[in-house]
C-alpha cells in the first residue's frame, strides 16, 4: 500500500510543493535506497533473530513514519522521512516471505504468488484511498496518515500472533556463497529490470493521464488501480498454471502479453482504451516478480531470509533507478515517449528467459 500511495499522489504533490518531474522521481529513489538497505538487513536477520520482535519493531516504525510523512512541511524533510520509514518499514515484506518459505518450502511458487496478490491488493487500495480523499477535497497528506493507521492495526495484530522459531541446528551457508550463486544472481538482475516495467510504469501513470491526456486528477489516479487489478489477476492465476506449465514458460507467455499491450497503449490515442490496456499490461507483468523470487529462493531453502532479503534489495535498487530515470527522460521527451524504454526492457527480459529455458541446469550451479 505504501508504494501504491506515492504514484497516484504525484500530481497533487507536484502542485503542492511546486517541484519538477526529476524532483518527484527522487521520492521513489529515496524510498528505494531505504528499502535496499532495510530489506537486506531485515531479511538476513530473520534467519538468526526473533522474527516476532523484528516484525513488531518494523511495523511500529512504518506506522510512525507514515504519520510523520503526512504532517511534514518541506520537500527536503519529506525526502528524509521517506528514506527513514522505508529503511525501518521495508523489511516487513522480506520478513513475511522468509517466514512463509520457512514454513512451506515445497509450495514456494504458489505461496509467494498468493502472498504478492495481497501485496498488490494493498497497492490497489492505495489509489482508491487517494481518489476518495481528493473527491472530499482533502489534502494528499491524509492518504499517508490513513495508511499509518493501517500499519498501526498491523502492529497490534502481529503482537498477538505466534511466529515459528528460527532453526539453529542446521548449518547455514555463508552469505558470500548465496550472493555468488548463479541462479540467485540471475534472478536478482531480472528482478531489477522488471521493476522498470512495473513501478517505472505505474509511478508516472497518473501524471501521464492528467498532464498529457488531460484527464481529471481523480480519474487519473484510478487508472493505477486498473493496472494493479491486472497485476493481481496475473499473480492469482499462477497456481493454476503451475499444475502443467513451467514457471519460466509462464513468465514468457505473460511478457509477450505485456509487451504487445504496451505497444498498443503507446499507439492508440484514446484514453479509455489506454486505461483498458493498462489492465492487460498489468496482467502481463504481474507474474514476473513472485516467480523470479521463488526461483531464487529454491537454491537455499534453509536460508529464505538471506535470499529474499538479497532479491528484495535488487527490487529496491530497480525502484531507486527507474522511476527517476523515466522521470528525467519525461522532462525532455514527455512521459509517453519515455515509456518506449519499457518495451526494450521487456524484450530484453524475454530474450534472457528464452536463453535460460534452453539451459536451466547451467544456472543452477554456484
Amino acid at each position: 500500500m505504501v508504494l501504491g500511495l506515492i504514484g497516484p499522489s504525484i500530481p497533487a504533490i507536484i502542485r503542492d510543493l511546486g517541484i519538477s518531474y526529476t524532483q518527484a522521481g527522487l521520492f521513489f529513489t529515496m524510498l528505494s535506497i531505504g528499502s535496499l538497505l532495510g530489506t537486506f538487513i531485515g531479511g538476513t536477520a530473520s534467519d538468526y533473530l526473533n522474527r516476532k520482535m523484528l516484525f513488531i519493531i518494523f511495523s511500529c516504525a512504518l506506522c510512525i513514519g507514515l504519520v510523520l510523512m503526512g504532517i511534514a512541511g518541506s520537500y527536503v524533510i519529506i525526502l528524509l522521512l521517506i528514506f527513514l520509514f522505508s529503511l525501518l518499514g521495508s523489511p516487513i515484506g522480506a520478513l513475511g516471505q522468509s517466514i512463509m518459505l520457512h514454513m512451506y518450502p515445497e509450495d514456494r511458487e504458489r505461496n509467494i504468488s498468493l502472498q504478492t496478490v495481497f501485496a498488490a491488493a494493498g497497492s490497489f487500495l492505495a489509489p482508491i484511498i487517494v481518489t476518495l480523499n481528493i473527491s472530499k477535497n482533502l489534502n494528499w497528506r491524509w492518504s499517508f496518515i490513513e495508511a499509518g493507521c493501517c500499519a498501526g492495526i498491523l502492529f497490534v495484530i502481529v503482537a498477538f500472533y505466534r511466529f515459528p522459531k528460527v532453526s539453529s541446528k542446521k548449518q547455514k551457508a555463508p552469505l558470500s556463497v548465496i550472493f555468488k550463486n548463479r541462479q540467485v544472481v540471475m534472478c536478482a538482475v531480472l528482478i531489477f529490470f522488471s521493476i522498470a516495467m512495473d513501478i517505472g510504469f505505474s509511478y508516472w501513470l497518473a501524471e501521464y493521464f492528467k498532464s498529457e491526456l488531460n484527464v481529471k486528477i481523480g480519474i487519473a489516479s484510478m487508472v493505477i488501480g486498473i493496472f494493479l487489478s491486472g497485476v493481481m489477476t496475473g499473480r492469482f492465476i499462477i497456481p493454476l498454471y503451475l499444475k502443467r506449465i513451467q514457471p519460466v514458460r509462464i513468465m514468457q507467455m505473460h511478457l509477450f502479453l505485456a509487451i504487445f499491450s504496451l505497444i498498443f497503449f503507446l499507439v492508440i490515442p484514446n484514453p479509455p482504451v489506454k486505461a483498458v490496456l493498462c489492465y492487460f499490461y498489468g496482467l502481463g507483468t504481474g507474474p514476473l516478480f513472485p516467480l523470479l523470487l521463488a526461483k531464487g529462493a529454491e537454491t537455499f531453502p534453509e536460508q529464505p531470509g538471506a535470499v529474499t532479503g538479497f532479491l528484495f534489495g535488487w527490487m529496491s535498487l530497480g525502484g531507486m533507478v527507474f522511476p527517476l530515470l523515466i522521470g528525467s527522460m519525461a522532462e525532455v521527451y514527455g512521459i509517453q515517449s519515455s515509456y518506449v524504454f519499457n518495451v526494450f526492457v521487456g524484450t530484453g527480459i524475454l530474450i534472457t528467459l528464452s536463453i535460460w529455458l534452453k539451459g536451466p541446469k547451467k544456472l543452477n550451479s554456484p
